[in-house]
């Protein structure tokens, strides 16, 4: 594993934009007057906006790059409502942020985990705003849908969704917060080299107020997947064409637990133009465990050919 290169954090711009009447969090770096194209970066759970910054540090400097905290997340508000984290909201987030940042109205749109899938829905429903998708182990969602119902392996591997929207697993943190699993990876990650001090502390209070649990699981509680629907697919799949135009690459680190092989080689289906690089001994997380490589594989793909991007 590459040694931890940390970021310059005084090269990050932090401050609160005001999307759909919330505060979110939302962190640039870049110069805003490029002629490039600007990347909005999307992170997963249970990550927080600084998952993009040792990637973006091997990027070149000449690009604007937008890293939000999304809603219920870290320091962006954090609504009560369960339907504030439907999908629908999720997109019209991204749609504002869009607008605010991108004078142009079109991204280089990133997306980790659950940001890669919003981001896959977002891009299918407003291609005109989608220059390129970066997908970082995520996957599309009609794709994901289909695995929960006709894929043993990937129900295995989300078998914990249940235990999460139940409410059972908040109860077991509250009552012993030594036991939830996420805080003890940011933990690990810091005492292996993977995560610096600085980013380390930035965790530790995200996590701290355990409404924001609530919050970033209510994604979960939203979403339209089910794992135990009929023979019939889930009326939400049919309700438009999915496939997704824009030129897509996707980065996938191969040691992924949290999804299958299977559903990774299925995703096809969806995209008109879609290159894959394969990352070989590395988990569901590429930007900690590997962001070297991930940034060579970004630069390859907006640079092909020469683009102007």
């Amino acid at each position: 594993m590459p040694a931890l290169h940390e970021p310059d954090w005084s090269s990050f711009d932090a401050g609160f934009q005001s999307i759909q009447g919330l505060k979110l969090h939302v962190v640039r770096t870049g110069p805003r007057n490029s002629d490039k194209t600007p990347m909005l970066c999307l992170h997963g759970f249970p990550d927080i906006w600084s998952i993009w910054s040792r990637m973006i540090t091997h990027l070149p400097k000449d690009r604007l790059y937008v890293m939000p905290d999304q809603r219920g997340y870290h320091r962006s508000d954090k609504p009560k409502e369960l339907c504030d984290y439907a999908p629908k909201i999720l997109i019209e987030d991204i749609r504002q942020l869009i607008v605010t940042n991108s004078p142009g109205g079109k991204i280089v749109l990133a997306g980790h985990d659950w940001g890669g899938v919003i981001a896959s829905w977002f891009a299918a429903i407003y291609p005109e705003h989608v220059s390129h998708l970066i997908l970082i182990n995520a996957v599309h969602p009609v794709t994901l849908q289909m695995a929960l119902l006709a894929d043993r392996d990937q129900r295995a591997a989300s078998a914990y969704m249940p235990a999460l929207t139940s409410g059972a697993l908040e109860a077991d943190w509250l009552k012993d917060p030594t036991s939830n699993p996420f805080k003890n990876w940011y933990r690990e990650a810091q005492a292996d080299g993977r995560m610096g001090s600085v980013e380390a502390a930035l965790y530790e209070a995200a996590w701290s107020d355990n409404d924001r649990w609530r919050a970033a699981i209510d994604w979960y509680r939203a979403s339209p997947f089910d794992l135990a629907a009929g023979p019939e697919m889930p009326s939400w799949i049919h309700e438009r064409d999915w496939t997704i135009r824009a030129p897509t690459l996707l980065i996938w680190g191969e040691a992924d637990t949290v999804f299958t092989a299977n559903t990774r080689d299925s995703l096809a289906t969806y995209f008109a133009q879609l290159s894959v690089t394969r990352l070989p001994g590395i988990g569901h997380n590429p930007l900690r465990d590997d962001p070297v490589s991930v940034a060579k594989a970004i630069h390859t793909f907006l640079d092909q050919g020469n683009q102007h991007v």
